[in-house]
């Protein structure tokens, strides 16, 4: 459960369940509200990092981590040697 503290949001004070969390360079909480509504919202608009057990999370500021880049490029590179790209042939113009 956390608590919504934005104080403009029409449920301020009111405490929701978490859903989930979606993480991300602006990361969000998945509530449910007390209708049963499951919606979005901002999660510095919350208590989440002070009613959370342990530290607040952390923000990815990069999608893959440097050795999956690495292994993507060790693919695109393996399957580029077993299969060449085609060369163009130029066509001789009729005379």
């Amino acid at each position: 459960m956390v608590t919504i503290t934005h104080p403009y949001h029409p449920l301020c004070g009111q405490q929701v369940e978490v859903i989930r969390v979606r993480h991300g360079a602006d990361p969000d909480l998945v509530v449910q509200l007390p209708g049963g509504l499951h919606v979005a919202i901002a999660m510095n608009w919350t208590n989440y990092a002070i009613a959370s057990d342990g530290p607040a999370p952390t923000v990815a500021l990069h999608l893959l981590e440097i050795n999956g880049l690495r292994q993507v490029a060790q693919l695109i590179e393996h399957i580029r040697q077993a299969a060449p790209l085609p060369t163009v042939q130029k066509l001789n113009p009729p005379a």
